[in-house]
């Protein structure tokens, strides 16, 4: 019985950390998705800002390379931006773990003064 339960136990946390991968993946495509288009996007307004069809092909060049520059760099910029927030995310959800286990302690040391307080009115009704 316990061996059927550990390995069902196990079974379903393979199961859980797959569909865990398979989202990150699912994400990570979205997000990828997502920056091409937005690099799509950011050209062709930058393209039709500067009209470039009307210039010659050296200037066409020159400036299809710096729209592309601009577009790297906002992309750059976008990903930074949303590295700090993750980062931020990460150290706000260790300090409310951090100020938790501060809860925790506190409310066993209470728990336990308690007990010494009045341990021996409960003896009777206290488990073993």
């Amino acid at each position: 019985k316990a061996l059927e339960v550990q390995i069902r136990q196990r079974l379903e946390l393979q199961e859980a950390h797959d569909d865990h991968l398979i989202m990150k993946e699912k994400k990570r495509i979205a997000e990828l998705a997502e920056e091409e288009e937005y690099r799509r996007q950011l050209m062709a307004k930058f393209a039709e800002d500067d009209r470039i069809e009307l210039m010659n092909a050296q200037k066409r060049r020159m400036k299809q390379l710096e729209h592309r520059r601009a577009v790297e760099k906002l992309i750059e910029e976008r990903r930074q931006e949303y590295q700090r927030l993750k980062e931020l995310e990460v150290l706000e959800r260790k300090e409310e773990e951090r100020q938790e286990s501060m809860r925790r302690a506190i409310v066993e040391q209470e728990r336990q003064r308690l007990l010494r307080e009045h341990a021996t009115k409960l003896l009777g009704y206290l488990p073993k």
